[in-house]
């Protein structure tokens, strides 16, 4: 149920909160609790900080776009692509399995594709993005992968025990 994204560029982008609203036209930035675009998809992480994420594009590439539609605003760009771990949740179950471990509220109604909000996650900061209606994907501290692994890895089996659903 659990697949580790490899090799996706994640950059940081912390922006003056003075000009956010320049920021967030300049860079197609998305709105508060939201996902949008692409390539780089954009990730609201708070009033004045995202990542900005591609499969497709480097971070260096993603960190010079930022630094010319960006010119004369004061602005952070880094390069977290290392620092981060990716995980994607499909089907069946994926939302309850990752409701387990959040106190935020995931029914569709609330949370619906193109949601993303920062949270604690099994006591772990991760951020968590409604990439399509049954589809999620799980930023964490790459230093907590394994245990976040295994977290779901045990809570889907208990899950799926509970519900009766059958685990394929």
């Amino acid at each position: 149920m659990a697949d580790r994204i490899e090799m996706r560029s994640i950059v940081s982008l912390k922006v003056a909160r003075q000009s956010v609203d320049r920021a967030r036209a300049c860079m197609h930035l998305a709105e508060p609790l939201r996902a949008c675009g692409s390539d780089p998809q954009s990730l609201w992480l708070g009033p004045d900080r995202w990542l900005l994420v591609s499969d497709t594009t480097t971070a260096a590439v993603i960190i010079d776009s930022c630094q010319r539609a960006l010119a004369g605003i004061l602005h952070n760009a880094v390069d977290y692509s290392s620092g981060l771990a990716v995980f994607r949740l499909a089907g069946v179950g994926a939302r309850q399995l990752l409701a387990t471990g959040t106190g935020i509220d995931l029914r569709p109604a609330s949370f619906a594709a193109g949601s993303c909000c920062r949270t604690r996650l099994a006591q772990v900061a991760a951020v968590i993005v409604a990439a399509h209606a049954e589809v999620f994907e799980v930023y964490v501290d790459r230093s907590y992968e394994t245990y976040l692994a295994n977290w779901m890895a045990e809570s889907s089996s208990i899950c799926f025990s509970y519900l009766g659903v059958a685990r394929g």
